[in-house]
């Protein structure tokens, strides 16, 4: 089989990059096209297909772009599968807050969402939780929808086969975009309450949060927090992470984080790290506390810091929820095992 895949955002981004790569795994022949940014895309689009749509048997749409998803399903007779992850409106409106819920850009996000679901013939979301949701908000059906778990670009993201030295003292370490959901002042404030412990938490990120969090960490100066706001390339954060002993997830108590599972948890995962999470609904879809994760209660500082020290104290039980984290990646996670359970669910529409 053939399939055309095309997407507005990057193709090698891991919600777009896991499934070519794992499509590919199980001998599917992918072609990609890589559309630019504004109304273009739209011409660029349909010049791809028309030169391509002969031998294709599937169109697949990637990530943040439900416009697309709808012309493919416009201008062509073949199965077209949108991998959404999560809708427009719930990343730009709820997450980010860029206009009012009832404003003409929310309502505009969510009818490019609303449309992109009800045209295609399946659309990929990234939890049963979002799934649900997606049944309130757009109307749409069970069947239309399949819960795609992301995975992670296990090029950058490996467990090394070799013995990597830890840092010195007991590192935990936070990266991501500084969202409100992300909890990075939670982290800051917990933090601050672990100032006599010796370790240390590294705060790798940026975003729409970062001078708020920087006048936070002004503020309480806690002794053993670092900030490092610049970008890192991917071989240096690799060798960071593999040098942690700890990997924090979001922290906030945020809507959101009943239905999304961030890039980060696959990573630590595959990486073999101990993940710690808030215990929200849509990460413990997927991850057990105790067993495949730690968790705190969510916007708690002091859960968070009590989890850290946890972590800290308890070094073999941290290895073996690390161990049985990364047995879930192999046995469930790796591109070709998301790719073939795709496959399964195609075959069905």
């Amino acid at each position: 089989m053939t399939v055309l895949y095309l997407s507005q955002s990057k193709l090698n981004y891991s919600v777009n990059g896991v499934y070519i790569k794992g499509l590919r795994q199980n001998g599917v022949t992918v072609k990609t096209c890589q559309l630019p940014n504004g109304f273009k895309k739209y011409y660029e689009a349909v010049k791809y297909c028309r030169r391509n749509l002969k031998d294709a048997g599937l169109i697949m749409v990637g990530y943040d772009s439900p416009g697309i998803a709808v012309l493919m399903k416009l201008i062509c007779r073949k199965k077209v599968v949108y991998n959404a992850l999560c809708s427009m409106y719930e990343r730009l409106i709820v997450s980010r807050k860029l206009a009012a819920p009832l404003s003409l850009r929310a309502l505009y996000y969510w009818f490019l969402d609303f449309a992109a679901v009800h045209f295609t013939d399946l659309t990929m979301v990234e939890t049963d939780a979002q799934r649900r949701y997606f049944n309130k908000l757009f109307k749409v059906s069970d069947n239309k929808l399949f819960r795609a778990w992301t995975g992670v670009e296990d090029e950058v993201f490996y467990k090394s086969e070799k013995n990597i030295d830890k840092f010195p003292v007991f590192t935990a370490i936070f990266r991501g975009r500084f969202l409100p959901e992300a909890g990075a002042d939670v982290l800051v404030r917990a933090a601050k309450l672990l100032d006599n412990h010796e370790l240390k938490i590294y705060l790798l990120g940026a975003g729409p949060e970062l001078n708020r969090i920087e006048g936070l960490i002004k503020e309480l100066k806690p002794k053993n927090l670092e900030l490092i706001s610049s970008f890192l390339p991917d071989e240096k954060l690799g060798t960071i992470l593999r040098k942690s002993h700890l990997s924090l997830g979001q922290l906030a108590e945020h809507p959101r984080l009943g239905r999304t599972i961030p890039h980060k948890a696959y990573e630590s995962l595959a990486l073999g790290l101990p993940y710690l999470t808030a215990a929200n609904e849509a990460v413990l879809e997927l991850l057990i506390p105790d067993q495949t994760c730690l968790v705190c209660r969510p916007g708690d500082e002091r859960s968070l810091a009590e989890a850290i020290l946890w972590a800290k104290d308890h070094p073999k039980d941290t290895g073996m929820i690390a161990a049985n984290g990364h047995q879930l990646y192999q046995t469930k996670l790796r591109s070709d095992i998301l790719a073939k359970n795709l496959l399964d669910r195609i075959s069905t529409i």
